[in-house]
C-alpha cells in the first residue's frame, strides 16, 4: 500500500489547518486553474531561465563568439570549388554586436544575416571571397561596403543605418540589389558601373534630385519618402518597371513619358494637381496600377473617369480594382462613340420636344406608306456637298427645297444669313435646342450646326423634298427619326486636292485643313464597316464631274431625262408598266389645283397612261388637310387622335362623335365609345373602322384611301386585266385608271356612303379622290 501511493500521490504537508478539507488540498497544489500540472510549469520556468543564462554567456561584450556562430549555421552544403562540405548560411540577429571579426575565418559562407545588432565595421566581410547575399539591417554602420568586394556580391540590405554618403561601388559590378532605405543619403552616387543593378530601393533619406541612374538596368526602384521635386534622367531607364515616388513634393509626372515598360507607379501623397500629367503615361502600354492617393488632383470633377479615360489599361487605381462599368462610363463621358453621341443627341431633343406645347407638322407628319422625301449629302469639310446641293436645288427646283442648317459660326464673306446658314449666338442655339425646335445638331471645329424642324417643314411646305447637307455626326442622329433619307456620301478620295480645295477657300487654319484631311479615313472607314449606311456615294476630287453622276442618279431615280422637259412629262409621257420598270420613289413632284385637273383630263384621254406623283401627291395634301382641321378644333383631341390605335391621318366617324366630312354638331370631351349599327358597345373591341376605310361582305380586304396604296399590291384579281401585285407602294400609277372597273364598295359602320369628289373642311383646293376597291374574285 505504502508503493502504490507514493508511486500515484503526493505526501500530505506537515503545516495543514486542522479544519482544512484533506480532499481539496492535494488538488489547489497539484493543479492550476487552468488544469496543467505544477510539474510541468516549473519545468518549463526552469529550462527558459537556463536558456536566458546560457544566451547571456554567448559573446559576451557584444563580440562574437564561435559558440555564437555555432548556432547561427545553416544550409549544409558543398563549397564554391566543390572540395568542401560547408555551411553556407549563418544568420546572427539581435546579439547586440560590435564586433564580428571572427566571421572572417569562415571563409565558405554565402550568406551572412547580422541583422538588429551594433555593427559599425564591416571590413571583416572581405575575407569572405564567396560572400553573395548579406543583410545587415538595423545597425550603426556609417560607411557603404567599405571592405574587400567579394567575388560575386549580389544582394546588400544596408537599410536603417547611419550611412549618409554613397561610395563608388564600380568594385562591385555584381550588384543585382541594393536597400539602403532609412539612412541619411543625400545624393545619388557611385552606381555608373553596377551594370546588373536591377532593384534599388532608397527610401527614407534626404534626396533631392534623381542622378546618378543613367543606363542602369533597374527594374524596381523606390525613392519615397525623400524630398524630390522633378523627375530627372528617368527616361534613360528604359528597363524600369515598378516606380515609387510617394511622400515627395512632385507636381508634374514629366519624365516619365519614355518608361514604355511601367507597370506600377505609386505617386501617394504629393502635389499633383493636373489630370493633363496623366497622359506622360500614356505610353506605358503594360501599366497596370497606378496610385495617386493624397494628391490635389483627387479633388477634380470625375477624377477616377478621366484618369481611366487616359489610361484604359488600368487594372487597380488608388489601391481600389478598375471595373468594367468604369471604363465603360469613362469612354462615354469623354470620348464617346459617334453612335452613343448621336443617341444621346437624339434622346435631348426628343425630351426637350416633349416638353413643348403639343405642334402637327402637317406637311412632315410621319407615314409608314409614303415617307417625306429627302436628300442628305454627307461628307468631310472641304468635300463640296454644299456647292453640290445647291446647285441640284437650282436646277431641279420643281422636286427640291434647300433645307438650311443653323450654326453658331461667323458668316463667310459670300454666305448669306437665311439662304446659306441661319447665323445665330450661341445663346440662341442653345435657347432653341431647350425649344425643342432641332431635329439634329453636332459640334464641329469649335462650332455647333444643327437641323431644326422649321427648316424643314419650310420646305415641305412647297410640296418639295428637302435636300440638305452635314457631317457623320448629323447623320447618325438623323437616323433615329422617323425620316427615311436618301443619304448620299460626297468624298474627295485624292488628298492634295481635298488639301488644295480647302487651302484655295482661304477659311481654314493649318489645324482645321490637317483634321479635314483626316476625318477622310473616318468616313471611308464608317463606308466599309457598315455595308448600306450609304445609299451611294460619289467622288468630289472632280465637282464639275461629281454632279454629273449625282444629276444622273436623281434623274434616273425621278425618272425623267434632259431631253424631255419636265413641265411636259406628266401629260406626254406614256409607257407600259412592266416588272423591270417598276421602281419605289419617294421623291415627287409638286402639283396645284390647276395642274392636278390638267393631269386628270389627260390621264382620261390617254386611258392607260400613269402620271407620276399622284399617290404621293393626294397622300400629302390629305394629311395637310387632317392636320389642319386637328388645329381648328374640327376633330377629336389631338392627343387622343395621334396617341390612341386610329389611322395615322384621318380620324374616324361615329354615331356619337364627329369626323372629318361632317357638320360639326357637338364635341366629345371623354374618350369616345365605338357602336355598331345595332347600337352595341365595342369599346372592348378596339377602335371602329376608319371613314376611309371600306370592309366588304366577306371582310376578305381592308384599302384604306389613297395614302394607303401599300394595299395594292396584296389584291388578286386572276380573271381582271388588271394585276395589282404588280404595283409597289410609291409606284406612279392613276388611281382613277384603277377604278375603271371597280364595284362600288359598301358604306362602313357609323358614316354615310361615300360620295365622289367630297371635299374636306380645310383642303377646298385639293379635291379627294373616291376611294380604291379591288373587284370582287
Amino acid at each position: 500500500m505504502d508503493s502504490v501511493y507514493e508511486k500515484h500521490y503526493d505526501p500530505m504537508p506537515v503545516d495543514l489547518d486542522p479544519e482544512t478539507d484533506i480532499l481539496k488540498v492535494h488538488e489547489d497544489i497539484s493543479r492550476e486553474p487552468s488544469g496543467i500540472l505544477m510539474e510541468d510549469v516549473k519545468e518549463n520556468i526552469e529550462s527558459q531561465m537556463q536558456e536566458e543564462e546560457y544566451m547571456e554567456e554567448l559573446s559576451p561584450g557584444g563580440v562574437l563568439d564561435e559558440e555564437t556562430i555555432s548556432r547561427g549555421l545553416s544550409n549544409l552544403g558543398r563549397s564554391a570549388h566543390g572540395d568542401h562540405q560547408v555551411y553556407l548560411n549563418v544568420t546572427i540577429p539581435g546579439f547586440s554586436l560590435t564586433d564580428v571579426t571572427l566571421l572572417g575565418e569562415y571563409e565558405y559562407l554565402q550568406k551572412v544575416e547580422i541583422p538588429y545588432n551594433d555593427i559599425t565595421d564591416l571590413s571583416p566581410l572581405g575575407k569572405l571571397h564567396n560572400l553573395i547575399i548579406l543583410d545587415a539591417s538595423h545597425n550603426k554602420i556609417e560607411k557603404l561596403l567599405d571592405f574587400t568586394p567579394p567575388f560575386n556580391l549580389q544582394e546588400v540590405n544596408l537599410s536603417w543605418n547611419n550611412i549618409s554618403e554613397m561610395a563608388n561601388l564600380s568594385s562591385h559590378r555584381c550588384l543585382i540589389k541594393l536597400d539602403l532605405s532609412n539612412n541619411s543619403i543625400s545624393e545619388i552616387s557611385g552606381l555608373s558601373q553596377c551594370m546588373r543593378l536591377k532593384y534599388l530601393s532608397m527610401a527614407h533619406n534626404k534626396i533631392s534630385q534623381i542622378v546618378g541612374l543613367d543606363g542602369l538596368p533597374i527594374q524596381y526602384l523606390n525613392l519615397s519618402n525623400n524630398l524630390i521635386r522633378m523627375k530627372e534622367s528617368l527616361e534613360n531607364l528604359k528597363y524600369l518597371r515598378e516606380l515609387d515616388l510617394s511622400g515627395n513634393i512632385i507636381r508634374s509626372l514629366s519624365g516619365l513619358q519614355s518608361n514604355a515598360r511601367l507597370e506600377f507607379v505609386d505617386l501617394e501623397d504629393n502635389e499633383v494637381i493636373d489630370v493633363a500629367d496623366v497622359d506622360y503615361l500614356k505610353h506605358a502600354k503594360g501599366l497596370r496600377e497606378l496610385n495617386l492617393l493624397r494628391n490635389p488632383i483627387q479633388e477634380l470633377p470625375d477624377y477616377r473617369l478621366s484618369v481611366l479615360h487616359r489610361l484604359s489599361c488600368l487594372t487597380t487605381l488608388d489601391r481600389r480594382p478598375v471595373k468594367e462599368d468604369e471604363k465603360v462610363a469613362a469612354v462615354n463621358m469623354f470620348d464617346p462613340p459617334l453612335d452613343v453621341v448621336a443617341a444621346r443627341d437624339h434622346i435631348m431633343h426628343v425630351v426637350y420636344s416633349f416638353l413643348q406645347p403639343s405642334r402637327v407638322w402637317d406637311s412632315t407628319l410621319p407615314n409608314v406608306e409614303t415617307p417625306y422625301p429627302m436628300l442628305v449629302l454627307v461628307g468631310p469639310q472641304g468635300s463640296g456637298k454644299k456647292d453640290l446641293a445647291m446647285k441640284l436645288v437650282d436646277e431641279f427646283g420643281e422636286y427640291f427645297g434647300y433645307g438650311i442648317s443653323h450654326t453658331t459660326r461667323r458668316p463667310r464673306p459670300d454666305e448669306i444669313s437665311g439662304k446659306d446658314y441661319y447665323f445665330v449666338s450661341l445663346e440662341k442655339f442653345e435657347m432653341d435646342i431647350k425649344m425643342g425646335q432641332f431635329v439634329q445638331t453636332h459640334q464641329y471645329n469649335g462650332n455647333w450646326y444643327g437641323l431644326q424642324m422649321e427648316s424643314i417643314e419650310n420646305v415641305a411646305r412647297e410640296g418639295l423634298a428637302s435636300v440638305v447637307h452635314m457631317e457623320l455626326e448629323g447623320v447618325l442622329t438623323l437616323k433615329k427619326t422617323y425620316f427615311e433619307p436618301r443619304y448620299v456620301l460626297v468624298l474627295p478620295l485624292n488628298p492634295e486636292i481635298h488639301e488644295r480645295r480647302l487651302h484655295k477657300r482661304g477659311f481654314y487654319t493649318e489645324d482645321q485643313i490637317n483634321k479635314s484631311l483626316k476625318r477622310v479615313d473616318v468616313y471611308v472607314k464608317q463606308n466599309q464597316e457598315h455595308p448600306g449606311f450609304f445609299d451611294m456615294m460619289i467622288c468630289t476630287d472632280d465637282l464639275a464631274a461629281a454632279y454629273v453622276q449625282l444629276r444622273k442618279i436623281v434623274m434616273d431615280y425621278l425618272g425623267i431625262t434632259g431631253e424631255v422637259k419636265r413641265e411636259q412629262q406628266a401629260l406626254n409621257e406614256t409607257r407600259e408598266i412592266t416588272p423591270t420598270n417598276i421602281r419605289g420613289r419617294t421623291w415627287s413632284k409638286p402639283s396645284n389645283s390647276e395642274s392636278q385637273a390638267q393631269v386628270r383630263s389627260a390621264m382620261n384621254d390617254v386611258g392607260s397612261a400613269l402620271v407620276r406623283g399622284i399617290v404621293e401627291e393626294e397622300s400629302i395634301k390629305r394629311r395637310q388637310s387632317a392636320a389642319k382641321d386637328v388645329i381648328t378644333g374640327y376633330v377629336p383631341p389631338l392627343y387622343d387622335q395621334l396617341m390612341s390605335r386610329y389611322p395615322r391621318t384621318a380620324p374616324q366617324a361615329t354615331d356619337k362623335q364627329d369626323g372629318l366630312g361632317q357638320p360639326v354638331q357637338s364635341r366629345a370631351f371623354s374618350a369616345p365609345t365605338y357602336q355598331n349599327q345595332e347600337g352595341k358597345d365595342l369599346s372592348e373591341q378596339g377602335p371602329p373602322m376608319s371613314p376611309d376605310s371600306s370592309v366588304d361582305d366577306e371582310s376578305s380586304s381592308n384599302l384604306s384611301d389613297l395614302d394607303s396604296a401599300t394595299e395594292l399590291h396584296h389584291g388578286q384579281n386572276e380573271d381582271a386585266d388588271l394585276n395589282y401585285s404588280r404595283f409597289l407602294p410609291t409606284e406612279t400609277l392613276n388611281p382613277i385608271f384603277l377604278m375603271e372597273d371597280l364595284s362600288p364598295r359598301p358604306p362602313s359602320a357609323g358614316r354615310s356612303e361615300f360620295k365622289t369628289h367630297v371635299q374636306r373642311p380645310g383642303s377646298e383646293r385639293h379635291s379627294v379622290l373616291p376611294p380604291i376597291q379591288p373587284t370582287a374574285a
